[in-house]
């Protein structure tokens, strides 16, 4: 699906940003990147955790770029998103359509969720149930002793996806429409 609205940007190049003509169009274009920013945040939040964890914990797992990569390709996919909506909203010229494109945009964004609820019948996930991950390594423990140089790698990719997203993406998102329709 996302494939599919990155051709249609990318067909659609020429036309695809339309500067509000009204002042109703820019907050009805603003409300509804706030709403999807909402929705699309803590997939952010969750796979930057995820990429966090498997950095720091990396003698748990047999090969630790497994769950860094499943981080990292859940963050790009939220961001993507986030932005794709950004970038449709900000092309349609009517406010009804802006409404109707948001609520079939947003639930785009919550497959993955879908997807992972329809996992509840399979039998590792009763195994899983209830369990928590022990988070044993903090920073004091100095967690990346010993480590070899692609867990080095990947915690400069994740201390850089941290940084970028609670120092802008968190808080000034959204605000990006306001500049698409400028």
């Amino acid at each position: 699906m996302i494939f599919c609205v990155f051709q249609y940007e990318r067909q659609h190049s020429n036309n695809l940003i339309t500067p509000s003509d009204s002042l109703d169009m820019m907050i009805a274009r603003f409300i509804a990147s706030i709403m999807m920013h909402i929705n699309v945040e803590q997939d952010v939040k969750q796979g930057i955790m995820m990429m966090k964890y498997s950095t720091n914990h990396w003698r748990e797992f047999n090969n630790p770029m497994m769950p860094f990569i499943t981080g990292f390709i859940s963050t790009m996919i939220a961001l993507i998103i986030e932005f794709n909506v950004m970038i449709i909203l900000s092309a349609l010229p009517d406010l009804l359509g802006i409404i109707v494109r948001y609520v079939s945009l947003a639930s785009i964004a919550k497959v993955p969720g879908i997807y992972f609820g329809s996992l509840g019948n399979m039998t590792i996930c009763d195994k899983l149930k209830g369990k928590k991950l022990n988070i044993t390594m903090h920073r004091h423990d100095n967690p990346l002793e010993g480590a070899p140089a692609n867990v080095y790698v990947m915690r400069y990719i994740y201390k850089g996806f941290r940084i970028v997203f609670c120092s802008f993406l968190f808080y000034f998102t959204p605000f990006a429409t306001i500049f698409l329709n400028a």
